[in-house]
């Protein structure tokens, strides 16, 4: 197969045995067709079939098959020639008719010739080596015979020119005919649509065939006293060309031609009223170019459709990458938008408490501020510290204050609203920022948080050890009031209450009216 990659065909899925038996019968149906169809008086065929059953045999088949191939091919010319022909005659027949598939085809193999026929650079490879070279090889040595045993009135340039174009137009209408039966229909049926019989192709088709039965039925065959001339069968293959594939427009080709070289050949004078060789070189020049005419437009448009069929996946494929492009960017995005997110949480917590740390207490803060000076609201702020910290870490060790800083984290959060800001603000240090709160309701956090802390000893190896604090609150005072005055007097409140023996809270009002106030005693 010359197609690599391709499904294997019809021809050679059959048995080896049923393959050399189906060669030499259609080549003898091919011989008989042509004899009885359209043969010259003389015995010189207008349209030569059964050499294009050699050459579709050995272009499907492998190399070391074509040899078998042409001793087939020349032993069915033999059978079908005895009737008519001598002995030696019927052999140089086979030989020529042999030689010519078999150079056709080793050319076409070179060339790597796709059998399909479906580009024009393919057809021009078929038509150099077929009905050029090929058939010109076996015209040669054909009509030298032909001169030799039955000249008669018919020169050697004449017989060669009658070899030549039968032979030729064999190959070129039914050579493309069997390759796409055998072949089928390659790939997906992507076009089914187009290939449906329409009404208009209907009407076409049966123009087509009432024009042929007229030229094959009728002398000088006339319409309304107008000559039918072979002609206007032309318009119909175009039409069928465009329309439809390789196989259909192959069969129409043949079907055509088959006509014309019939009625040319039995004197139904298609081409008027000529002498016989004339007449066969007009129906010759005729099938020639119908069938070029037709097979060049359809490798044309096959390979057009091709083409965007290849543009086609090719789109896809491009929109295929581009959503999964998308989607992978979208997800790296995701991703992005999802490591930024935890960035900008891990430099907005704590990550011992699991708190605000300073730089997000502050962020919170400005704006809290700004909002309740704008609305004249209440607003509270509490600076924490816990007590003897330094102590804690000594005698149990830098790992349990840790924990107790996870456990002052855990009790002041479970006493705190979701509006609040809790944040550790450094060390041992915690800050508290408690919007729509006034002073007292500050103070009075403060001392549940101690009495929290009190009532609820850490737990570490050594036994319980009981956390307190101290606790600096303030509240916001008049418009020139900002964060740094709150932390200020927080700070100022919270010195007190260390220096009054911690364990206790005490609030620092505004400046115009300072006044502390100590916490419950423990």
């Amino acid at each position: 197969m010359i197609v690599q990659g391709r499904r294997e065909s019809a021809f050679n899925s059959l048995p080896r045995l049923v393959r050399w038996l189906l060669v030499p019968l259609c080549y003898y149906a091919g011989a008989k067709l042509g004899v009885a169809v359209a043969a010259m008086p003389e015995g010189v065929s207008i349209l030569w079939p059964p050499n294009s059953v050699l050459l579709t045999a050995m272009l499907l088949g492998r190399s070391r098959d074509i040899p078998v191939i042409a001793a087939l091919g020349i032993a069915a010319e033999v059978a079908a020639d005895l009737p008519t022909f001598s002995l030696p005659e019927a052999l140089v027949f086979g030989v020529a008719n042999a030689l010519e598939a078999t150079v056709t085809c080793l050319l076409l193999k070179a060339w790597h010739f796709d059998p399909r026929l479906a580009t024009l650079a393919d057809l021009r490879k078929f038509l150099i080596a077929g009905p050029l070279i090929g058939a010109t090889l076996a015209a040669a040595l054909g009509a030298a015979v032909y001169s030799q045993y039955r000249g008669g009135q018919t020169s050697y340039f004449e017989f060669l020119r009658v070899w030549l174009m039968g032979d030729a137009m064999g190959l070129l209408i039914f050579t493309p005919l069997l390759l796409s039966l055998a072949l089928g229909r390659d790939g997906p049926r992507e076009h089914a649509t187009t290939n449906r019989l329409s009404l208009t192709d209907g009407m076409v088709v049966l123009l087509a065939v009432v024009l042929l039965g007229m030229l094959v039925l009728q002398r000088g065959a006339t319409l309304w006293g107008m000559h039918v001339a072979p002609v206007l069968v032309i318009p119909c293959v175009v039409y069928l060309a465009a329309r439809f594939d390789l196989r259909v427009v192959s069969a129409s080709v043949a079907v055509a031609g088959v006509a014309i070289a019939y009625a040319t050949a039995h004197d139904r004078q298609p081409f008027g009223d000529l002498p016989p060789h004339e007449a066969s070189m007009r129906a010759q020049e005729f099938i020639l170019s119908m069938s070029l005419l037709g097979l060049g437009l359809a490798a044309l448009l096959g390979q057009l459709k091709a083409r965007r069929n290849e543009l086609r996946l090719a789109n896809e494929r491009l929109d295929q990458v581009n959503r999964s492009l998308e989607l992978r960017v979208a997800e790296r995005t995701a991703q992005l938008d999802e490591s930024n997110r935890q960035l900008q949480r891990l430099a907005m917590t704590d990550s011992l408490t699991g708190l605000a740390n300073r730089r997000a207490f502050f962020a919170a803060a400005h704006s809290a501020v700004e909002i309740a000076l704008r609305h004249e609201r209440p607003l509270a702020l509490m600076m924490i510290d816990i007590d003897h910290f330094k102590s804690i870490n000594d005698a149990h060790g830098h790992a349990a204050g840790d924990c107790v800083l996870q456990h002052m984290a855990a009790t002041l959060r479970a006493l705190v609203r979701s509006t609040d800001t809790l944040a550790r603000y450094g060390g041992e240090e915690f800050v508290l920022l408690a919007p729509e709160t006034g002073l007292d309701s500050a103070l009075a956090l403060a001392r549940r948080m101690g009495d929290a802390l009190r009532d609820h000893p850490m737990w570490v190896e050594a036994g319980p050890i009981t956390v307190t604090a101290s606790f600096g609150v303030t509240a916001l005072g008049g418009p020139d009031d900002d964060i740094d005055r709150l932390i200020k007097r927080a700070d100022e409140a919270l010195y007190e209450c260390k220096a009054a023996g911690r364990d206790r809270a005490i609030a620092a009002a505004p400046p115009e009216s300072r006044m502390p106030l100590p916490s419950k005693a423990p």
